[in-house]
Parts: C-alpha cells; sequence; structure tokens
C-alpha cells in the first residue's frame, strides 16, 4: 500500500478561492513543472490511480483456487480422516486436490498476465513538464504538482489549478450532471463555497476538454480528487456484465443442486451403516465430482486466448468479458471517415460559389485553420498543408458541435486577395473603425444562412440567393465529398467575440474534401450484414454525402434521418423509424448517444465504433465502445475495444473471434455440467443398491482432475462455421435443459454398464470400481467429441491439442490398473480382456445415443 504523501494536502482546501502562488507553493511545484526524480519519489507515495488494470498477486490467485466452500470441507475432512490413522487415502486425496488447484493457478496466471501486456499496448497519456520540457507519461504517473497541458479531446488526469487558459471548455457532466460544457478561466476569481460546476478556475478528473488549451498544476491524483471518492464507491458495487450474471446464476444453480446432493448421499450412506467420514468424503467427493472447478480458469482462459487471437488482428480488449459482448452485438453504428472511407482526406479544391477556383477561398480557409487554437481538427491539417500560413487570431470562437463552425477574428491586412479596399465599397462591411476581418468556417448548413451577400469569382458582392448556393453545396455532397463553407465579415478588432458577431456575413465559398470508399469496406459490410450485424453509419456529415458513402460501402440508404428529424421524434416513432433506416446524417453527439440508447431499448445488442470527442457519450451508451488507437482520449478511455487499425474489415474479425471465443466457453460448460451432473447422479444412485462405495473418494476426484485436462484445450477449440453465423448469448434456461437431458442419457448408459458389471461378470468391489472408474473417464472423453459441435461428430474438425490431450488421458486411464505402484494405490486392477470389449460396446452405443439425441434436439447445441 502507498504511503502517505509528505505534501500537506489540508492546505489544498478550497484551491479555487486561493492566489496561484499559494496553490504552486503548497504542492512544491513551480509553472515550469517538477523534475523527473521529485515526480518518480512523488509516485510512491500517492493514492493509486483510478481505473488501472492491475496484475492479481500470484499468491491470492493460488489461494483462489482452494477456498471455494467446497474443497475446505474437503480438506478439512481428509485431514481428520489422516489424523484417525488413513493417511494414505488422505495423502492422495490432497494431491489430487493440490495438482487441480495448480492447473488452474497456471491458467489464471497466464490470462492475467495477458491482459496486463495487451492493456500496456493501448495506455492513454497525459503531457506533463518534467525537467522543463513537454513530456507523455501514463494517466497513473501524473503525480501531485505535476503541470499538466491540456487541449481539445484531453481528459483531465486529476484535479488541477488553471494557471493558463485560452478558450478552454470543459465537459465535466461526470460530476455536475450537466451535459453542457463549462468555461473556464485561469484569472477567473471563485469564492471557497463555490458549487463543483461553478468553481472555473480548476480542472477536475472525470472530465475531458471539449475545445481550447490550457496548463493546470496538478493539487489532487487518484482519490483523493473530487471524482475519486465517488469513483471508489461505484467500483465496489457489484456491477456485472450478461455473461458474469449469467455465469452467477448458473453457479447457484449448481451450488444448489451440491448442496441437497451432498446431505442426501450423507445421510443415506449413514443410515445404511457405513462410517460417518467416509460417506461424508464421498458425498463431498461427488460434491467436487459435479462442480465444474475449474470453470474460473477455464472461462478466463477462453477470453485470454480469444483476447490474444484478438491482438493478432489488431484489436485490443481493455475488458476480458468485452469479447463476449463483441460476438453478441446485433447492430454495428459507425461513423464514415477512416471506417467506410480511406481516412485519407484530401482537399480536391477550394471553389467561390459559382464553381471557380479561388485562392481568397483557400487563404481564408488556412487563417481561420491556422489561427484558431480551441479544436484540434484534421481538416485543418489538410488545409494548412494545402495552403502554409502563420496566422495569429485578436479573438476566437471556439467550434462546438451546436454551431458546427469556428470564427477567428484577424487583422484585415493578412488578406491579399483581393485588394482589401473592394470591401470597403460593400454595403455590409462599413470602413469606419473596420481594422479587422472575421473568418468564419463551418458547414454550409449553419454558415450560409448567415450570410447576407456572395462574392464572385471577380471579388464583386452582390444579394445572395440562398437556394442557388445550397443546391451547388449539395450537388458536390451528392459525389461523395465532404464540403464545408467559408464567410467573412469586417469589423472592428475586439479582444471577445460572442456568437452575436456571426451575423451580416459574406459567402466567400466552399471547400471541397475527398474521402473515397476505402477498399474492402464493402465486404466489410457484407460480411457483418452476412453474420447477423446490421450496420447503421451515423455522421455529422451532410445527408447527401452520407448517402453517397453509404451506398458505395452496400449499406442501405433509402431513407436518410438528420440530426433536425431525429430530434423532433418522439420515442414511439423513434423505435418504428429504426426499423428501416441505416443513415443517420448532420447529427451532433447527443444524437449518436439518443440513436444507440433507442436501439438499446428495443433488445439490439449494440456496438458503436467512433474516434472523436463527439464520440465519447454514444461510446459509454454502447454495450460496445469499440474506438481506434489514434483516437482523442477521451474516446479511447471511453470504449472497452480499441483498434489498432481503423476499418470495419478488423470489426469484423473481431465479432468472428468474439462469437469463437464465447462459443468454446459455453462448450466447456455444456460438456462439463452434463457429463459431470450425470456421472455424478449415476454414483449417487449405485451407492445405494451396492454394498460398498462405486468408486473411491481418491478415484473420483482422479477421474475428475484427468477429465479436466482435455477440457482445457477447448479455448482454443475449432469452432463450426454456422456458429459464427448469429450472435451468440448467454440461455441459463437452455443450459439447464440440456444439462438435463445429456445428464440423463450419461446415467441411463452408466445404470447400464452397472447391469453389465453387476449381474453380467458379477463384479466385486475393486473389479467394479476399476471399470467403473475406466469407463467413466472414457464417456467423459466421448462426449467432450460428440457435443463439442452440432454436426455429426465426423463431420467436424476439432482442435489438435484436444485430440492430443484426449488420446494421452484415454492412454493413461486405461493403462493405470495396469501399472503395479500406481493401481495399488488408487486402489485399481486389471478388468479382464472380456469385460472391457462389453465396456466398449456400452461406450459405442453411448456415442451413437448422443449423436441421435443431437440430430433430434439441434436447438440445444446451438
Amino acid at each position: 500500500m502507498p504511503r502517505r504523501s509528505p505534501i500537506d494536502t489540508t492546505q489544498q482546501v478550497a484551491y479555487w478561492a486561493r492566489p496561484v502562488d499559494e496553490v504552486l507553493g503548497s504542492v512544491r511545484s513551480t509553472s515550469e513543472g517538477l523534475s523527473q526524480a521529485e515526480a518518480t519519489e512523488r509516485r510512491a507515495t500517492e493514492a493509486d490511480p483510478l481505473g488501472e488494470h492491475r496484475r492479481r498477486p500470484a499468491l491470492r490467485i493460488l489461494i483462489g483456487q482452494y477456498t471455494n466452500p467446497i474443497s475446505i470441507v474437503l480438506i478439512g475432512a481428509t485431514i481428520v480422516s489422516m489424523a484417525l490413522g488413513d493417511v494414505l487415502d488422505g495423502s492422495i486425496i490432497i494431491a489430487i486436490i493440490a495438482a487441480s488447484g495448480l492447473l488452474g493457478f497456471w491458467q489464471e496466471s497466464r490470462a492475467d498476465n495477458a491482459v496486463a501486456e495487451l492493456l500496456a499496448s493501448v495506455q492513454v497519456k497525459a503531457r506533463v513538464l518534467r525537467d522543463g520540457r513537454v513530456a507523455e507519461v501514463r494517466l497513473g504517473d501524473v503525480v501531485v504538482g505535476d503541470v499538466v497541458e491540456l487541449s481539445a479531446g484531453d481528459l483531465v488526469p486529476a484535479d488541477a489549478r488553471l494557471l493558463q487558459s485560452r478558450e478552454l471548455q470543459v465537459d465535466a457532466s461526470a460530476l455536475t450532471g450537466e451535459s453542457f460544457p463549462l468555461e473556464k478561466d485561469a484569472a477567473a476569481i471563485v469564492e471557497a463555497d463555490a458549487t463543483v460546476a461553478a468553481r472555473s478556475n480548476v480542472v477536475q478528473l472525470g472530465s475531458h476538454v471539449v475545445s481550447g488549451t490550457a496548463r493546470a498544476v496538478v493539487v489532487a491524483t487518484g482519490r483523493d480528487t473530487e471524482f475519486g471518492g465517488v469513483a471508489h464507491a461505484v467500483a465496489a458495487a457489484d456491477v456485472r456484465t450478461a455473461f458474469e450474471f449469467g455465469i452467477a446464476r448458473f453457479g447457484w444453480l449448481l451450488a444448489r443442486l451440491v448442496a441437497v446432493l451432498t446431505v442426501l448421499i450423507f445421510i443415506v450412506n449413514w443410515i445404511y451403516g457405513r462410517p460417518v467420514l467416509d460417506s461424508l468424503l464421498f458425498a463431498l467427493s461427488l460434491a467436487v465430482g459435479i462442480t465444474p472447478q475449474m470453470l474460473p480458469a477455464i472461462v478466463s482462459l477462453s477470453l485470454s486466448v480469444g483476447a490474444r487471437h484478438l491482438a493478432q488482428r489488431r484489436v485490443v480488449v481493455k475488458r476480458l468479458d468485452a469479447i463476449e459482448d463483441l460476438g453478441a452485438i446485433t447492430v454495428l453504428c459507425t461513423d464514415k471517415t477512416g471506417t467506410l472511407t480511406t481516412g485519407a482526406v484530401e482537399l480536391s479544391r477550394a471553389v467561390t460559389a459559382d464553381g471557380v477556383r479561388s485562392d481568397r477561398v483557400m487563404q481564408l480557409a488556412a487563417i481561420n485553420a491556422s489561427a484558431q487554437r480551441g479544436f484540434r481538427n484534421p481538416l485543418d491539417a489538410i488545409i494548412l498543408a494545402a495552403h502554409a500560413v502563420d496566422a495569429t487570431a485578436l479573438a476566437e470562437l471556439p467550434y462546438d458541435f451546436q454551431r458546427k463552425r469556428l470564427s477567428v477574428l484577424v487583422p484585415r491586412g493578412m488578406v491579399d486577395t483581393p485588394d482589401n479596399e473592394l470591401l470597403d465599397e460593400t454595403p455590409n462591411h462599413s470602413s469606419a473603425g473596420s481594422s479587422a476581418l472575421l473568418v468564419t468556417k463551418g458547414s454550409v448548413g449553419t454558415v450560409l444562412p448567415l450570410c447576407v451577400t456572395v462574392r464572385a469569382a471577380d471579388g464583386g458582392e452582390s444579394p445572395l440567393t440562398t437556394s442557388e448556393v445550397q443546391a451547388f453545396a449539395d450537388q458536390l455532397a451528392a459525389e461523395g465529398n465532404r464540403v464545408l463553407a467559408v464567410a467573412s465579415r469586417a469589423m472592428p478588432a475586439l479582444h471577445a467575440l460572442s456568437v452575436d458577431d456571426e451575423t451580416d456575413l459574406t459567402f466567400e465559398g466552399l471547400l471541397v474534401f475527398r474521402d473515397p470508399a476505402k477498399a474492402g469496406a464493402a465486404e466489410a459490410v457484407a460480411s457483418l450484414q452476412h453474420a447477423g450485424v446490421r450496420v447503421v453509419l451515423i455522421t455529422g456529415d451532410s445527408a447527401a454525402t452520407a448517402r453517397a458513402t453509404a451506398k458505395a460501402v452496400g449499406v442501405p440508404a433509402d431513407t436518410v434521418v438528420t440530426g433536425q428529424e431525429l430530434g423532433a421524434l418522439d420515442t414511439a416513432r423513434l423505435a418504428v423509424a429504426f426499423r428501416d433506416v441505416r443513415v443517420f446524417a448532420e447529427v451532433e453527439p447527443m444524437h449518436k448517444a439518443r440513436i444507440v440508447s433507442a436501439l438499446r431499448a428495443s433488445r439490439e445488442v449494440v456496438g458503436f465504433l467512433g474516434d472523436g470527442i463527439n464520440d465519447a457519450v454514444a461510446l459509454h451508451a454502447a454495450d460496445v465502445g469499440i474506438s481506434v488507437d489514434t483516437a482523442v482520449d477521451v474516446a479511447k478511455q471511453a470504449a472497452s475495444v480499441v483498434l489498432l487499425e481503423k476499418g470495419l474489415d478488423v470489426v469484423a474479425d473481431g465479432v468472428r473471434l468474439g462469437r469463437r471465443t464465447f462459443a468454446n466457453t459455453l462448450k466447456y460448460i455444456r460438456l462439463t455440467t452434463s457429463a459431470n451432473f450425470g456421472n455424478m447422479a449415476s454414483l449417487a444412485v449405485a451407492s445405494l443398491v451396492l454394498p460398498f462405495l462405486p468408486l473411491l473418494p481418491r478415484q473420483i476426484l482422479l477421474l475428475n482432475f484427468l477429465s479436466d485436462i482435455p477440457a482445457m484445450t477447448i479455448a482454443a477449440d475449432e469452432v463450426d462455421r454456422e456458429q459464427l453465423k448469429k450472435p451468440i448469448h448467454w440461455n441459463l434456461r437452455r443450459l439447464q435443459v440440456f444439462m438435463l437431458v445429456f445428464g440423463l442419457l450419461s446415467t441411463v448408459f452408466d445404470l447400464i454398464t452397472f447391469a453389465v458389471l453387476v449381474w453380467g461378470f458379477g463384479a466385486g468391489s475393486v473389479e467394479f470400481q476399476s471399470a467403473w472408474f475406466v469407463m467413466s473417464t472414457l464417456t467423459e472423453l466421448a462426449v467432450l467429441f460428440s457435443l463439442r459441435t452440432a454436426r455429426p461428430i465426423w463431420k467436424s474438425r476439432p482442435a489438435v491439442a484436444l485430440v492430443l490431450s484426449s488420446v494421452a488421458v484415454a492412454v493413461v486411464t486405461v493403462a493405470l490398473p495396469y501399472i503395479g505402484p500406481a493401481a495399488t494405490v488408487m486402489g485399481l486392477e486389471p478388468p479382464p480382456a472380456l469385460l472391457l470389449a462389453a465396456l466398449g460396446a456400452v461406450l459405442v452405443l453411448y456415442i451413437a445415443a448422443n449423436e441421435v439425441l443431437k440430430r433430434r434436439m439441434p436447438g440445444l447445441l446451438h
């Protein structure tokens, strides 16, 4: 446990109400930050970071293998047995329990290590000043006294007092409950009793930057933050996925079954006059046999194997249970750029409203892109690559997702085409005091209504005909282009801008960006749809652009719903609309979250793929949030799956591997529970009619141990193609029916074996136990191959590891009674050849019966 920080955190109370110099002094830092040595020393003493995956100590994993109630009671009873003189029996039982626990420990350790390694590859970083230079560090390595740099898209890594800020807006909805961004200002004076929302000179963990830039000094980290106490309480709550909940419900079902059987078997054997301790050990051994003790290890192994396979396909899961969710997706909502398109956006041309290429439009767009500081936008980088300028704004109105535009105020002398004096002659530009130029860039739909005139190619202005310009923009968008508008207005040089200044603009022209459909995107869409996953395109682009892109990749686009239309729909009409709509255009961030929530409410399992600031809410709302390694921090943090390479083909691979992983997990559960239930029920019945125990406790535990060895390889087993064609869900009722039907079939053939042994061969206790041990192990192996597939056993190819491990266990099982010392220790003797032949015939009939029952009840294996 980390030591208490030497920094006096009591002095940080109401740090928002104190001067910056006092805050810096209280955390023993300066505006230039810490040295690396100081940061390393402080990290060892501060509160643990929130939300970081930590490897469980090996000792805890090992102890966990032996601390389930059944194992504890069995170990206790065995120790009592040894104390009463039965040292050999007790030692054998302890050895088998130890071996089973070590097997589970090995597998769970591998799974835990795999998760830690994968998460390390997609960590979110923070920018801090160390030794006077900007350095990138893990969020968990940010310490009190660090000076952090923040810009749009960044997660706030800790509670911090602002030192500098520029047009800073922060989404603190996790702390305040307000969905609108909060304006922040380093120079603001705040009272000590101010609410969280009113503390405008600080930023806090749990929030993220929407626009603007800032520097801030950290005053609290981890659980010492405002958000930390709440997050710790939430983390302590029992929040489980549907898969985990299903496992837990099934576990309670087995626990009740085991408890009832154990008590009944013990009481009946005690009534029959058998020694109390022997009866208890037998009953507890049966309980161990029924219980799939390796289930936690198998689930962890299956999911970690799936995670490693996904990583090979450049898909990293941040939590293992997301693999099950990935395989269960029925709807995938995705953005356009880089997913359905190449993502290599290029500025094809800058044109006036009548389609003539224009240097002025290009220059104005570049000035806007260079001067703005509030929002990192890849389109601005593309503009500056085409026309490099270095501009500084007198004032700025940052981009936001409601206005869908940004404006900067620059000196008029910065624009050299056409002649600046031309502006003085136009009716909506008064030359008096108009020493600056407002340059606005954004979506056509939001910029065009603000304009009253339009500039022609020769530089002259005329009254704007909105419909003509809109028609031209729509024509460009229908060709699959993304179109932005540029407008301007001469005005006085101000220190601040408001939305009211974005009026009476002159429409300068259009920027036309081209982002062609990605090669293979159409095939990936078809692959997902063939797998039962509907692909829904959600984009902020225009309806025409969205429709063109959707058609190019095979997404049905007969109906396109815009964000404005979406806002007018009530919940009932929204549900109806979603039945056919596959394309949503001109949407805002909350529209995306509303679409996802509505789909989930209609019982769809929703995946959402996004990488922008405006995707964070929808990523949280989805069953599976999917982002990319190059995404902004807030999107990557919100996602449960991170793609190292953006594209639908990668997602399609992830869905298939998710289904394969979940299918193999369910395969183990079905096989072990049905086989164990059948065998142990047979043993319980046999114990009631035989004058001796049908199997000794050590033999039951060895049988259970041997059958678990090949079962461990199921995590990497092959899965039939038809199982990957539709989403897989946890179905407890179907699992119960499966266990009952195939468990009872196993019991029927065990009773046939019982009849063969008792009435056919008159077997005594040791011969009976030896033959039953061999037969029980072989039937578990046989059912493994029969019930791992819904196909006929000979038409489905198992994994090589499953075949080899099963053959090895079968050889050991058959050979064990013939190996003198081992046979003596285990209480076995070689069965007669004729008896083995008879048991072989029963085994063949059992496999055939399983195959017939599979064909009669195919739904149980899907």
